[in-house]
């Protein structure tokens, strides 16, 4: 009997596992031509709604021109605005980490929320384009 009970308990928990609902980030694209000279540097992308509850933003840079010289960053906020609160602070992008970010939460994002992308850049202008996890 228990030769039978332990795989179809396995095959059960399998099934399960793959046919249950899980909560996942929305993923949101993003395009950004910066340069210091207009809106101070700033742009932030459209409101990315958070689908669970992990405390992690994932950001993917699939096309760029950052140098590792440039002072450019990342930031997630509730608005977009440079005033708003920030949940990730200032993530410094270089050439070597451009491709994947992940940066854990600061502040606590709660589930349903809309969060933006910020990208700031001081120096050169940067373009930047990909997609997130909010």
């Amino acid at each position: 009997m228990k030769k039978k009970l332990i795989p179809g308990l396995l095959i059960t928990a399998f099934l399960f596992s793959i046919l249950a609902p899980t909560g996942f980030a929305q993923k949101k694209s993003f395009s950004f031509n910066v340069t210091p000279n207009q809106n101070s540097g700033v742009a932030y992308s459209a409101p990315n709604p958070k689908d669970d509850s992990e405390q992690k933003a994932y950001i993917y840079t699939t096309k760029h021109n950052v140098i590792s010289a440039d002072r450019f960053y990342y930031n997630v906020r509730k608005t977009p605005s440079i005033s708003s609160t920030s949940y990730t602070g200032y993530i410094r992008v270089t050439s070597a980490n451009v491709k994947k970010i992940v940066k854990s939460y600061s502040i606590k994002a709660n589930k349903g929320q809309s969060l933006v992308l910020q990208a700031d850049t001081d120096i050169y202008s940067v373009h930047s384009e990909g997609y997130w996890y909010s």
